[in-house]
C-alpha cells in the first residue's frame, strides 16, 4: 500500500513537473512576443523623433535635402548639421540591427530598415558621409550595409524631397 501511494506521488509530481514547463514556455513564448512589440515601437519611435526636426523647422529640411544631393555645396554650419543628422540615422539603423541580431525583430522588418537607411548612404551625401563614418561603426553592421549597397535596387530618398530652387521637380 505504502509503495502504491509512493508511485502514486511520483506519478503526480511528473506531471507536475510537465504542467510547469508547459506553462513555462507559454510564460517564455508570450515574453519573446511582446519583447518584439516592444522593440518595434522603439524603433518606430526612434525614427518618429528624428523626422519631428523637419516638421517643424523648414532648414532643417533644407540642410538635409542640399546634404544628400551635394554635401561640397553645404557651408560648414550645414555641413556639420548634415552630418549631426545623419549620424541619427545611423544610430537608429544600428538599434534595429540590434534588435535584429537579438531575435527581437523579425527579418521582414529588419530588411525594410536597411534597405531605406542603404538608400540614403547611396545618395550623392550619404556617400560622403558614409566613407568618412564606416570606421566609426560595428563591422558587423557595416558589411550587412554594404553588402545591401552591393545589391543594388534602393530606394531613392531624392524624389520625395522637395527639388532644388532652378530645377525641374519632374523626371
Amino acid at each position: 500500500m505504502l509503495d502504491d501511494l509512493g508511485n502514486l506521488g511520483d506519478f503526480l509530481g511528473g506531471i507536475a513537473v510537465i504542467i510547469t514547463i508547459g506553462y513555462l514556455a507559454l510564460q517564455i513564448r508570450q515574453n519573446t512576443a511582446a519583447l518584439r512589440v516592444a522593440s518595434r515601437q522603439q524603433i518606430v519611435e526612434s525614427y518618429r523623433l528624428f523626422n519631428r526636426p523637419f516638421i517643424s523647422d523648414p532648414a532643417i529640411s533644407n540642410i538635409w535635402e542640399r546634404g544628400l544631393r551635394s554635401v561640397p555645396d553645404l557651408d560648414e554650419s550645414d555641413r556639420a548639421q548634415f552630418f549631426a543628422l545623419f549620424l541619427d540615422q545611423v544610430l537608429h539603423f544600428q538599434g534595429a540591427q540590434a534588435s535584429h541580431a537579438s531575435g527581437a525583430l523579425d527579418d521582414e522588418t529588419f530588411n525594410a530598415y536597411r534597405d531605406h537607411f542603404a538608400g540614403i548612404l547611396a545618395s550623392p551625401g550619404g556617400a560622403v558621409f558614409w566613407s568618412q563614418a564606416r570606421v566609426s561603426y560595428p563591422s558587423h553592421m557595416v558589411a550587412s550595409v554594404e553588402e545591401r549597397l552591393a545589391r543594388g535596387s534602393l530606394p531613392d530618398p531624392l524624389p520625395f524631397l522637395p527639388s532644388p530652387p532652378g530645377r525641374d521637380p519632374t523626371p
